[in-house]
């Protein structure tokens, strides 16, 4: 074991003495790393936009069955449109969630999609089909991949 010992100690020992790293060695681990991060940091820049846009478009197909099933249980063929500036807590015209005003949730106050305002707000024609979706005053701007589809 001595030997080995011996060998590692004589040979780790770079030109002339010198113990440790260069400075080019080090500044190619730091070139590699700093490159290493960037590919990283390039490459989660991406998810959050992806992420704002699906959850928009999921948020826009909840919408638009709640929409569909509050028609289909109280039996009519067409809504009051919203103006062009959409309702960005969905009480008006009609009421898709339960907004906390109502203490039993029973068959004369359904909840259509969730028990909170949605994130953006949304434009729909008398026909009940959603025709635009737009910034809430409260809530995140609406991602440029987020369309009202067919």
């Amino acid at each position: 074991m001595q030997g080995l010992y011996g060998y590692f100690a004589r040979n780790m020992r770079g030109k002339k003495g010198q113990r440790g790293f260069t400075l080019i060695e080090l500044l190619v681990v730091v070139t590699i790393l700093g490159v290493l991060a960037a590919i990283v940091t390039l490459s989660l820049v991406g998810l959050t936009t992806n992420a704002q846009a699906k959850a928009c478009s999921q948020e826009y197909k909840t919408v638009q069955a709640g929409l569909d099933a509050y028609m289909a249980n109280n039996n009519v063929d067409s809504v009051t449109a919203t103006g062009t500036t959409g309702t960005s807590d969905m009480t008006s015209p009609v009421l898709l969630y339960n907004d906390g005003s109502v203490n039993v949730i029973d068959s004369a106050h359904p909840t259509y999609i969730r028990n909170s305002p949605t994130q953006w707000a949304y434009v729909w024609n008398s026909s009940g089909r959603i025709t635009d979706i737009v910034a809430s005053g409260t809530g995140p701007a609406k991602p440029a991949d987020c369309k009202v589809s067919g």
